[in-house]
């Protein structure tokens, strides 16, 4: 969720999926090629655990919009 203005677009639950999978795939890079390593192709070698944290900072804003979905639903 790199540009903020698609940060609403989609519904909640999709757009947490999507974050998840996303988290998942550096967690799996983290695993096969380290912390510290970055894409061989980027030149300006942003570490994975960097990567990480990105990563993770945008699940948790997907799980604030989330909850005001469930809240949403559960007083239907």
């Amino acid at each position: 969720m790199s540009d903020p203005i698609y940060e609403n677009i989609g519904d909640p639950i999709t757009c947490m999926i999507e974050e998840c999978s996303e988290l998942i795939h550096i967690l799996c890079k983290v695993k096969r090629f380290g912390w510290k390593n970055w894409h061989p192709s980027d030149p300006s070698q942003y570490p994975n655990y960097l990567k990480v944290f990105d990563e993770i900072e945008d699940v948790e804003k997907r799980i604030a919009r989330l909850k005001i979905e469930v809240e949403k639903q559960a007083s239907v």
